[in-house]
């Protein structure tokens, strides 16, 4: 091995190069661990461009924000006659939409148009956005056996509403036909041969997609309206957009003149009262330069981008809490109901179905028939859920205690209160059970039933929802005297009872379900053995 010439001989270092005596030796070699020092980043927070540049609009309904029904022009005369009819003005998120939506009826594009994002409080009018464009832009429609347009909704009585309201303002009779799971499926097959409008739920959407003896045309699809599309952002994707997309011959990116002369104008309009506006869920949908339409209050200018996503809640609402036991919240939400006999419609939410079937049993023995209960539940299929709704809504049924199911998109007008029996899993849920109430300017309360320890979290999302109406605060003490104790013993009683009953059905039927299983193993085997 060669030796530099430059190297110097053991020991006969330089005297810079030696230890101090204050210094450790190794210390100048060795990196001490433990000692790093870590700044806090601030979180950088994307917005895109068309949301910055995105139109705002008053959440509050008053004069100024509302517009006379002349306000919109290029309505087909038929159409305009039947909205005087049924409207005296324009709601705030419809005097924003309207216009860009009706114009585009009227001319013809070579360019394919713009999808929209509307993000507006519940119950402020998003429904009538898209109803009214679509039945205007099929005035003078020619086109046989092919959809024209395309609304899915998460919920099977969403999909009942809106048809309701296409039926509404159908001037021209154009053929509209509701696709979910309580319809049967050869019927829908011959309701699609003409029909030009389609509101579907997204798992009977794609028994249509993949159905190959279904009629459906998507090649000519114009409109793709997914209403309440925060509730599908995560799995529109997956479980039916593409397969929507790729029979639609839909080309997200036109890079050439032939891309654009094949390419379909469809136009996706997505809506929600709390649709995020985050660029990672807005990316799942592949929006054609959108344009957004975002619900403000007091018609502010947005100088803060990330608040952009919080949601508007009616300034009409107004928020009561009772803070009580666990073991008391079915007596505390009893109380409140016979104390307040203005209200007419009552609307509970619970978390599970259980939890539901619970509390309208004990309400149904502490009201000794004073007021009627009745639940809503997904255990509820098709016209017996529709019956429930429809008691409720002429006000025969005075109480209605609901999981969640009723909480997206239904309109059930002039309800007083919606109490939160238990309290909602987030934000976004709070958002959408208090949108029962205060709906279109009318007046609301939310009541809350929450436990000491559950007080803190509450005003924590009381900040998140941004709610800045009034708040009133109550103390719920328990049993006040011998006969209210009584008769919910009484109560608890009746519950015990009926819930064991339900077991012990439910054990009968699970060994109905093993002998037939057994038996069925059995004759499979003697079959074989004599084959």
């Amino acid at each position: 091995m060669e030796i530099d010439k430059n190297d110097e001989e053991p020991g006969t270092s330089d005297s810079h190069d030696e230890v101090s005596e204050d210094e450790k030796p190794g210390e100048h070699i060795y990196k001490v661990l433990g000692h790093d020092t870590f700044v806090n980043l601030k979180k950088i927070h994307v917005v895109p461009t068309w949301v910055k540049q995105g139109e705002t609009f008053t959440s509050e309904l008053n004069e100024e924000s509302c517009a006379e029904l002349d306000f919109v022009k290029g309505l087909h005369p038929l159409i305009a006659h039947r909205v005087k009819e049924h409207l005296k003005q324009w709601y705030p998120v419809q005097r924003a939409v309207l216009p860009h939506l009706i114009s585009a009826t009227n001319v013809c594009s070579i360019f394919p148009p713009r999808d929209l994002v509307i993000s507006s409080p519940t119950g402020s009018g998003k429904t009538l956005c898209y109803v009214i464009p679509i039945l205007n832009a099929l005035r003078e429609c020619t086109m046989m056996n092919c959809l024209f347009a395309l609304i899915v909704a998460p919920v099977q009585n969403l999909v009942d509403q809106i048809e309701k309201e296409f039926k509404k303002y159908n001037v021209f009779n154009i053929h509209i036909v509701s696709l979910c799971g309580s319809h049967d499926l050869n019927a829908e097959r011959q309701q699609l041969e003409s029909a030009s409008i389609a509101i579907a739920t997204p798992g009977r959407l794609m028994e249509h997609i993949i159905d190959l003896d279904s009629p459906i045309d998507f090649t000519h699809l114009r409109y793709l309206v997914v209403d309440e599309a925060d509730r599908m952002s995560h799995t529109a994707r997956i479980e039916w957009l593409d397969d929507l997309e790729a029979v639609a011959n839909y080309n997200h990116n036109c890079t050439t003149i032939d891309d654009l002369y094949n390419a379909t104008f469809l136009q996706k309009i997505l809506l929600s009262a709390t649709l995020s506006l985050d660029v990672e869920d807005l990316h799942e949908w592949r929006l054609r330069y959108p344009r957004l339409f975002k619900a403000v209050k007091n018609d502010v200018v947005i100088e803060n981008e990330s608040n952009l996503n919080n949601v508007i809640i009616p300034s009409s609402l107004r928020i009561e809490y009772i803070i009580c036991d666990s073991k008391f919240k079915p007596l505390a939400t009893h109380e409140r109901i016979e104390s307040r006999e203005s209200w007419k419609k009552i609307l509970i939410f619970v978390n599970s179905k259980m939890a539901s079937y619970r509390l309208a049993l004990l309400l149904k023995v502490l009201s000794a028939g004073k007021y009627q209960v009745e639940e809503l539940s997904s255990n509820l299929f098709g016209n017996r859920r529709q019956k429930v709704l429809a008691r409720f809504r002429k006000g025969t049924t005075r109480v209605l205690i609901s999981s969640d199911v009723l909480s997206r998109g239904i309109d059930v007008e002039d309800i007083d209160v919606v109490i939160n029996y238990d309290k909602p899993l987030n934000e976004r849920l709070f958002v959408h059970r208090v949108g029962r109430t205060a709906r279109r300017g009318k007046k609301g309360k939310a009541v809350f039933l929450i436990t000491a320890k559950e007080k803190k979290d509450f005003q924590t999302t009381l900040e998140k929802v941004a709610f800045t109406g009034k708040i009133k605060e109550r103390n719920f003490e328990g049993v006040k005297d011998a006969e209210t104790e009584e008769l919910y013993g009484q109560a608890l009683a009746k519950l015990k009872e009926a819930l064991q009953t339900q077991k012990a059905v439910f054990l009968c039927s699970m060994k109905f379900k093993m002998i037939i299983s057994d038996n069925f193993c059995f004759a499979t085997l003697f079959l074989r053995k004599k084959l």
